[in-house]
């Protein structure tokens, strides 16, 4: 089963067959893979060839190789997306009651249509990204609460912000018929409301909006800081990152948000404590989370290993990879030599904001506030020969460890202090990032300054929305995007 097909059977009780889940070798653009009937329409020749390209580079570089059946044991005459399925190992992905999908993939070349346009997409795009509820069954029906909007996009200008609630577009309700239009359509007029628990009603400021038609925009990964002077004096520094993207435009390279990064690092000079917000960050380049680590670490940590990247040991590339902190990231920026750091997490947070987490680990504190993360905890590389086939594979390559040799959050990471944002008691203080009193920042400033208190909230009047996708999973990177394969060991 291919990852670009699971969606609909991670959620099959709503039966939505959705279109979150897609990442290129950047996770910056959506494709539609197709099923295997669209695949006998579709103008893409499958060849003999193809079959043989895909299990030559597979059983050359994909880290479970070993796992690849016999030749005498492969159907030549499947689907190439169910063939490729076909050669991936049960260790790739998640497998259990709830998930269903291998982080291993392949995807077509063909030209994306307009319906499937998304904010990962930017030149088409409202510039919202949401957290889609089921609230009804029967006919299914949904709601699209707002994490975030970015800025000088329809979203903004229309003042749709993060804690809305959409209820319909257009006067209809959200359903299988209409949900796409939430990644980006035409003008349209949009019922919203937010959410407080009254004794006579839950939904409160109810109204509507209308949004222009969707547009370039720009999805800047670098979405706040600020430095905070907390109640006992300290001073703090704040980063919202939301997905680990160098370049603004990955034609041209111009490492314009890594750029940014070191400038704000130099903002953050001096600062006693540090609050990392990833709660909506689910992966990208490992060169960017290693430039995040080297300014986040201690300065004692410059010279050491970040991570190592392990490789399946064929001829392809060495065994072994060190990746390490290095003074010469940090030239236009500046290392802030922190010895405990404070990350916010959600079970959004993934792949290489987990490499962070665990390459942080070794050297400092690192204190987890949220709820329990993903569990990526392997690379990948994009393979594709254009010149012969409208094809490219994502495999997974390799297995990241840190300095002490430790990879053990495949499970995903167990937070130190528990608080869940999307639970219907705390929207309350689901707030614009940034904002002192939003819960899981509140909670970070508290536990800096010892006045953390839990409280413990009834379940049993509250209703349940069940969750039915988010617009991120389509940046998920299926393990870390190894950008770079470099064996030299640069100090």
């Amino acid at each position: 089963m291919n990852i670009k097909r699971t969606f609909a059977i991670v959620f099959f009780a709503v039966a939505l067959p959705f279109f979150f889940y897609s990442c290129s070798k950047d996770d910056d653009e959506i494709v539609t893979t197709p099923t295997e009937e669209e695949e006998e329409e579709d103008p893409v020749v499958i060849t003999e060839s193809v079959y043989t390209w895909i299990e030559s580079e597979m059983r050359e570089k994909y880290y479970w190789y070993s796992e690849i059946p016999a030749a005498s044991s492969l159907n030549y005459k499947l689907g190439v997306l169910d063939f490729f399925d076909s050669l991936l190992s049960s260790k790739d992905g998640k497998h259990n009651d709830s998930s269903d999908y291998f982080y291993s993939y392949i995807e077509s070349t063909s030209d994306v249509s307009a319906s499937t346009r998304s904010i990962s997409q930017t030149d088409y795009s409202y510039g919202f990204e949401f957290q889609l509820y089921l609230v009804n069954e029967s006919p299914a029906s949904y709601y699209a609460h707002i994490l975030y909007v970015a800025p000088s996009s329809p979203a903004a200008e229309a003042g749709l912000k993060r804690g809305d609630w959409i209820h319909k577009i257009d006067a209809k309700a959200i359903d299988n018929s209409n949900y796409t239009t939430l990644l980006g359509g035409n003008a349209a007029t949009l019922s919203v409301a937010n959410y407080k628990k009254t004794e006579s009603s839950s939904w409160t400021n109810i109204r509507t909006i209308n949004i222009t038609s969707a547009r370039t925009i720009e999805d800047d990964p670098l979405y706040y800081h600020n430095v905070y002077t907390s109640s006992t004096g300290k001073k703090v520094g704040y980063l919202v990152y939301n997905h680990f993207t160098a370049d603004k435009d990955e034609n041209k390279e111009d490492g314009i948000y890594d750029t940014k990064l070191l400038s704000w690092s130099k903002d953050f000079a001096g600062v006693d404590e540090f609050i990392l917000d990833l709660r909506y960050n689910n992966g990208g380049l490992i060169t960017c989370a290693q430039l995040l680590a080297t300014i986040l670490a201690p300065s004692d940590a410059l010279g050491s290993i970040f991570c190592i990247e392990e490789f399946n040991g064929k001829s392809w590339i060495q065994k072994k990879s060190n990746l390490y902190y290095s003074s010469n990231l940090v030239k236009n920026g500046i290392n802030l030599n922190l010895k405990t750091i404070y990350v916010l997490v959600t079970d959004m947070t993934a792949s290489a904001s987990e490499l962070v987490i665990n390459g942080l680990k070794p050297y400092a504190n690192v204190i987890l506030i949220g709820t329990k993360t993903e569990g990526k905890n392997v690379g990948s590389i994009t393979i594709k020969d254009e010149s012969k086939y409208d094809w490219y594979m994502q495999p997974i390559v390799c297995k990241l460890y840190n300095a002490e040799n430790k990879s053990d959050y495949e499970d995903g990471m167990t937070v130190n202090y528990e608080l869940d944002e999307a639970r219907l008691q705390n929207m309350d203080s689901f707030l614009e990032l940034g904002d002192t009193n939003e819960l899981l920042l509140n909670a970070a400033l508290s536990i800096i300054d010892g006045n953390y208190k839990t409280s413990a909230l009834s379940r049993s009047s509250w209703p349940t929305f069940r969750k039915a996708g988010s617009s991120l999973d389509r940046k998920a990177s299926n393990g870390v995007i190894i950008n770079t394969i470099n064996n030299a060991e640069d100090h």
